[in-house]
């Protein structure tokens, strides 16, 4: 299984083009498993549960989450609806990225 294209066609599927795929996502983002499961097959990539779930596993960069039978992408939505989150308390450590060569600026 080539799990970065299984990752880039679900972030497509879920962050851009959910209508392409005949999906409607919830007002959180989430669509069951198995819907999407279904409309993968139907774009010639097939794939199950435990495929995702190990394409989630390794990811380095954490674009998607599965809980109870339902899925989600993290960030990056291009979709017009507007994708509610659920406020939260932030870690109490948070790290920025930020390039050496701004580092000097701070």
């Amino acid at each position: 299984m080539d799990y970065i294209a299984l990752s880039k066609e679900i972030s497509y599927a879920l962050r851009h083009a959910p209508h392409e795929y005949g999906l409607i996502l919830d007002d959180q983002g989430w669509i069951s498993v198995d819907q999407l499961i279904s409309a993968l097959n139907g774009h010639g990539r097939f794939a199950c549960v435990e495929d995702i779930e190990k394409m989630i596993q390794i990811s380095e960069k954490k674009r998607h989450e599965i809980c109870d039978g339902k899925i989600r992408a993290l960030y990056g939505h291009s979709v017009d609806k507007k994708i509610i989150k659920e406020p939260m308390k932030p870690p109490d450590i948070l790290y920025h990225g930020t390039a050496h060569r701004f580092i000097e600026k701070l």
